[in-house]
């Protein structure tokens, strides 16, 4: 590792990998300074809080991204990489800075669309003069990342104000995704949220083979941690990682395959019932008897009928064998005669194709705030059309990790 002084630091670069579990090769590789004052180890907030004014830690940004570009012209690379460098939020508050820093990188060999400059989300003070230097960076190539997304007071607003090309997730999001499967599914709704907003997403601290599965499962774009590969001035090469992630790929797809095999055998059960219903209703039955094949599936929590416009007609036709301990809790919105409906999905899709029989995403129920997948179809009762629905629970198969 070379090492180089600035004010009177000894500083160093180490890489580590950043992985795309789509092309199974390494992408970019994040750029970490290690520092030492008067030969004791410093970390790099200890490193930059040395520096206390933003101009001094502007200049030891300008000098640290020097360095590490220098150092990583230096790795061999077979496929074209980024380099993510860390920028303090000092080299970003002013337009001047920011053209500092980009001319620094230029200077020292790299071109800007090689670049990723990531910048920590929980210390932004979102400003004009932040959003007006963050710009300049982007009209000039370079690529932006919010970095450690999820600790402290993380702000979707921040993210969308500044629009970045990727969000790296904080290692602790990973944790809890790892020991709680309700946060498991926010994960791999906060990805979708993230890609709708224009980002990809790295998923940092990936330290056991159940981070690997959580990760693939989130539907993340990259990965970084230390079962990927450790920090290095030589990183590992791109055999040695896919190597190591290549079993935890495989034994994803075999418990994929058997949650699918599952899923669908639960789903067919559910729409043979759900069209037996159907013609009952059709042919003049009361709806209460008319859904008593759906309301004997095991899986099955509720049965509602709707009007042409989304209202509900009557309450709610609740199964027996799928009350929660908790129901008392949601007494509230338990009672759901006359709500309107027309804004789901399962209602627009079903009056849209009368007759054809629609499945939603799984979705949070408002009844009980159970996850869950509606059934729905548009059918004729009396010369006039309606929407029977049924709320299934979404299918889960439990893995070993959690």
């Amino acid at each position: 590792m070379k090492r180089f002084e600035h004010a009177g630091l000894t500083l160093g670069s180490h890489f580590q990998p950043i992985y795309s579990l789509a092309h199974r090769r390494t992408v970019g590789v994040e750029a970490l300074l290690r520092a030492e004052q008067n030969q004791l180890p410093l970390s790099p907030a200890e490193a930059f809080y040395a520096m206390v004014s933003p101009e001094r830690r502007h200049g030891l940004d300008l000098a640290v991204s020097q360095a590490h570009v220098h150092h990583f012209a230096a790795l061999e690379h077979s496929h074209p990489h980024w380099l993510f460098l860390n920028v303090d939020a000092a080299s970003l508050s002013r337009p001047e800075r920011a053209m500092a820093l980009a001319n620094t990188i230029r200077e020292a060999g790299l071109q800007p669309g090689n670049v990723v400059l990531e910048v920590l989300e929980h210390v932004l003070e979102v400003d004009e003069a932040l959003i007006e230097g963050v710009n300049l960076l982007k009209k000039a190539g370079f690529l932006i990342a919010i970095d450690d997304f999820g600790v402290g007071h993380s702000n979707l607003d921040r993210v969308c104000q500044l629009e970045p090309d990727l969000v790296k997730f904080d290692k602790d999001l990973l944790r809890s995704a790892v020991s709680q499967p309700r946060t498991r599914n926010l994960l791999s709704r906060l990805v979708r949220l993230m890609h709708e907003i224009g980002a990809l997403v790295v998923e940092e601290g990936i330290e056991t083979e159940n981070d690997v599965l959580v990760a693939l499962e989130s539907g993340c774009d990259l990965v970084q941690g230390y079962y990927v590969a450790r920090p290095s001035a030589s990183p590992d090469a791109d055999d040695i990682i896919t190597k190591r992630l290549d079993s935890r790929w495989d034994e994803l797809m075999v418990r994929d395959l058997l949650k699918r095999k599952i899923t669908r055998r639960q789903i067919e059960l559910a729409r043979q019932a759900f069209v037996q219903s159907a013609i009952s209703l059709m042919q003049g039955t009361p709806f209460d008897q008319a859904a008593t094949p759906m309301l004997a599936m095991p899986d099955v929590i509720r049965c509602f009928l709707l009007d042409s416009e989304g209202r509900q007609i009557g309450r709610n036709l609740n199964s027996r064998h799928n009350t929660i301990a908790s129901s008392l809790k949601f007494a509230p919105l338990a009672d759901t005669t006359g709500a309107v409906w027309s804004r789901r999905a399962y209602f627009q899709h079903a009056i849209d194709q009368p007759g054809v029989l629609y499945m939603s995403e799984p979705y949070l129920s408002m009844t009980d705030t159970r996850s869950c997948v509606t059934l729905s179809m548009a059918i004729e009762i009396d010369e006039a059309m309606h929407v029977l629905c049924a709320d299934v629970l979404a299918p889960r198969v439990h893995s070993s990790h959690g």
